[in-house]
């Protein structure tokens, strides 16, 4: 019962990096400035929250199936298929997780006082410095919260990581597959503890959430 349990955490916290890894510098660069690309790139950003899951999944087997356009060169140059594998199933959250992180991170940066910014631009400051003095140290709770909703929606993932890495027990079975078919074969014991480990660690980031929330609430309204 374990392993399902440790394949949704591998998932969860590789896709939660990549997603964060990739969203920081486009969510702080569209943060600050205005681009004519703008409204396409959020808009393939977010297309993922609004589309069902199993529409990522098909999309992407036909990405990176072994006859389709980057999985026939993966598996002709080094003989590998993300299909029916955890990687594949990281591919596939990450991407469903992408929407969640950009605009947790965009919220976060749109929060920060400008004025800030702008009086260390007056001391020479160069824009790292400015980053990582006074951007980051002013927003990091809503950034930690951001990270922390991508991670529980991925550790529930299930439509689009069961249609890429399928379920195979020892190999790609995850929690959430996981309890789909212990329910298919009757097995209702393993698929309420597979729940309630989910509900478990879901309820803990849930009230990290609140506890960052209240904090960067009550440090703006001392401002």
């Amino acid at each position: 019962m374990l392993t399902p349990v440790l394949h949704s955490l591998l998932i969860a916290i590789a896709s939660t990096s990549l997603a964060f890894l990739t969203m920081l510098p486009l969510s702080y660069y569209f943060a600050n400035r205005k681009s004519r690309f703008q409204l396409i790139v959020e808009i393939i950003i977010l297309l993922p929250l609004v589309l069902p899951p199993t529409v990522v999944g098909l999309i992407l087997l036909n990405l990176f199936g072994k006859h389709d356009l980057i999985g026939a060169f993966l598996w002709n140059t080094f003989n590998y298929s993300f299909i029916f594998t955890l990687a594949g199933a990281v591919i596939a959250t990450t991407i469903i997780i992408l929407p969640i992180m950009y605009q947790g991170l965009k919220s976060a940066f749109l929060s920060i006082d400008h004025d800030l910014v702008w009086a260390a631009q007056t001391l020479s400051a160069n824009a790292k410095t400015i980053f990582l003095k006074i951007i980051l140290p002013n927003c990091w709770q809503p950034i930690l919260a951001g990270i922390l909703l991508s991670f529980c929606r991925a550790m529930g993932e299930f439509g689009a990581t069961l249609m890429v890495a399928g379920y195979i027990e020892g190999k790609t079975n995850t929690i959430a597959s996981g309890i789909y078919f212990m329910v298919q074969q009757g097995d209702m014991r393993t698929a309420i503890y597979l729940g309630l480990i989910n509900i478990i660690i879901g309820v803990i980031a849930l009230l990290v959430i609140h506890i960052l929330t209240v904090r960067q609430t009550n440090l703006t309204r001392g401002m």
